[in-house]
């Protein structure tokens, strides 16, 4: 199953290659295809908590590969803009950046999934798992980046806003819940 997730997930990226060629804008088509897999994976990544907590469904199993994909995408993203975009050229970077504040809260979710794809192996993880809640911080600003990012914002935009709330929502009644019970 596994597997079968890994080449879905992987899916977009054949696409991108493939249209790559006849691309009017192909840097931009790049930015849109690792950006769109990365935020709908980092919000996968969080369903199966939610769904096991909900429809008592266990899908666990899942969430670190899944996880992993979504840094594979957002690495990705990153590299476009660093690599296509600016050409290394890191004059260029820092200008862009005080240009146009999203790049750098898009940088702050990159470094937390940076922290967390590092540390979501057996030895690490088991010394680093509380700070892996950041999770939902980095999610909340890669939301905003990529709400940022858009000129225009449109239907997939409000959506993925809204699952992303709905999801940051849920982990905050369960907190609350499982608080309340405590005292």
């Amino acid at each position: 199953m596994k597997a079968f997730l890994v080449l879905l997930a992987l899916l977009p990226l054949g696409v991108a290659y493939y249209k790559l060629e006849s691309a009017i804008d192909p840097i931009k088509m790049l930015y849109s295809y690792t950006g769109i897999g990365a935020i709908c994976l980092l919000l996968l990544s969080l369903f199966p908590s939610s769904c096991k907590r909900i429809c008592g469904v266990n899908l666990l199993r899942y969430r670190k590969t899944i996880g992993l994909l979504s840094f594979l995408y957002v690495l990705l993203h990153v590299s476009v803009f660093v690599i296509l975009d600016s050409e290394f050229d890191f004059v260029t970077i820092f200008e862009k950046s005080l240009k146009k504040p999203f790049i750098y809260v898009g940088a702050i979710a990159f470094i937390i999934l940076l922290f967390m794809a590092l540390t979501s192996f057996k030895k690490l993880f088991a010394k680093f798992s509380k700070y892996h809640k950041a999770v939902y911080v980095a999610l909340a600003l890669a939301l905003l980046h990529s709400f940022w990012a858009q000129k225009v914002a449109g239907v997939f935009e409000y959506s993925v806003v809204a699952i992303g709330v709905a999801l940051l929502g849920e982990r905050i009644w369960a907190w609350r819940a499982l608080h309340v019970k405590l005292f």
